[in-house]
């Protein structure tokens, strides 16, 4: 199997069973991962493209195919004849000669640079519409435009790995240029570690409420703090061992000073290392998510004598203002590094993909007694 041919069928996969990429691109060559990624990460720009030279309906398996040559002759460092031949060779027979046609006028630059943002930076024009009405224009064009860049692991220890570059927003954060597998530490994006660090300032008797994967509890431990890690899922508690039960109902018989709860969520802060996700998320699924964040919420208010950190990696108000409105707030800069502090704005931290760390909402609010 050719590595393109690889590529298609991961990019099938990932289509059909909704899986992240990610985890199936671990043990893929470069050019695999490269390709998969950067389609997923440009896909509707490369859609503009092609409807643009193709005028008329493409079934989605020769889309699929149209992608992978567009990709190599837009973005990557790939002769042009190989580009074109090898991708014609992934389609239906049928559909060669069509295949070869578009890529050939690709390549001879013969479609236009879209003008509007979403189409520009890849986006769906909800979410891009959304950003604007959430962030302002400049600040959401920053937003998507930092989806679209190379994303690299952090690491959180106590060494600092060759050639990594330190965390501007949290100290013990390391930003790598590659693979975090060979260096000794937790790898986890800056932004969480950034939510754990703020927790753990709170005080140092903290249930990390949905701890999966167990970063954060990580983090927070070597801070000094003790934790009690729970998650609803022992498969995903894989990092640290923990209470397995549900957030809105779990067992413990006292209260902890501090409860950090890092809702799940949509996750539209990840975007730069899951870049699926923003051709996954309908608009209408921002609901169910809020409705399960209240119910978590309630449960860490009850649990808590006298701080909740509430945070989502979501960069939309439906699941972070909404959610914790009606609570009282306490200022976040109190709890949060020198770093940190540009970030935040009337005591919530909104970090957002254009820090260069994954996008969070965080808030700490004071137990309602």
């Amino acid at each position: 199997m050719t590595e393109r041919q690889r590529a298609l069928q991961l990019l099938r996969r990932i289509e059909r069973e909704s899986s992240f990429a990610a985890p199936l691109l671990v043990n893929e060559p470069g050019f695999v991962r490269t390709l998969v990624l950067g389609i997923l990460r440009w896909r509707s720009r490369l859609d503009f493209a092609i409807d643009f030279l193709a005028k008329g309906k493409i079934e989605p398996e020769v889309r699929e195919v149209l992608r992978i040559g567009a990709y190599q002759l837009a973005f990557m460092d790939v002769a042009q004849y190989a580009a074109v031949a090898e991708t014609v060779e992934l389609a239906p027979k049928r559909a060669r000669g069509f295949v070869n046609a578009i890529l050939r006028r690709i390549a001879e630059g013969k479609a236009p640079e879209p003008k509007d943002l979403a189409t520009r930076t890849s986006h769906p024009e909800w979410l891009i519409e959304r950003w604007i009405r959430t962030y302002g224009a400049e600040r959401a064009a920053r937003i998507a435009e930092a989806n679209q860049e190379l994303s690299y692991p952090d690491v959180f220890t106590s060494e600092p790995p060759h050639g990594a570059e330190p965390s501007t927003l949290v100290p013990g954060v390391w930003k790598l240029k590659g693979s975090s597998a060979d260096v000794e530490g937790y790898a986890l994006d800056e932004g969480s570690a950034l939510v754990a660090t703020i927790a753990a300032k709170t005080s140092d008797d903290v249930l990390d409420l949905a701890a999966a994967p167990g970063g954060k509890t990580i983090v927070m431990r070597a801070l000094g703090a003790h934790v009690v890690s729970n998650d609803i899922s022992i498969a995903r508690l894989r990092s640290v061992k923990g209470v397995v039960s549900d957030g809105r109902q779990p067992p413990f018989a006292r209260r902890f000073r501090t409860v950090l709860l890092d809702a799940p969520c949509s996750a539209t802060g990840t975007i730069r290392k899951n870049p699926e996700l923003k051709w996954r998320l309908r608009e209408d699924d921002l609901a169910s998510f809020a409705q399960l964040q209240r119910e978590l919420l309630a449960s860490a208010m009850e649990l808590a004598s006298e701080y909740v950190v509430y945070s989502t990696c979501s960069l939309e108000p439906e699941e972070n203002d909404d959610v914790v409105r009606g609570f009282e707030r306490v200022d976040i800069a109190q709890f949060a590094p020198d770093g940190a502090k540009p970030w935040i704005e009337n005591g919530v931290l909104r970090l957002t993909p254009d820090s260069g760390a994954d996008g969070f909402t965080a808030f700490v609010l004071r137990r309602m007694t």
